[in-house]
């Protein structure tokens, strides 16, 4: 590996969205660890799971 060549950095993934990068559709957020929506659906039950339903049935899922 030459002193040029850089690594591609990680694009984040939405947890609200499955298969979608996270676009930081808020402002002053940095990505999924900090966004506020991201908070609150993580932090309620029923929503919680209604994105892991979501996740399930995302294309590409077996």
């Amino acid at each position: 590996m030459s002193s040029t060549t850089r690594a591609a950095r990680p694009v984040p993934a939405c947890p609200i969205r499955p298969g979608e990068p996270c676009t930081l559709c808020q402002v002053d957020v940095t990505g999924p660890q900090d966004c506020g929506l991201v908070w609150l659906v993580m932090g309620d039950d029923e929503l919680r799971a209604g994105v892991h339903r979501s996740r399930l049935a995302a294309p590409g899922r077996r």
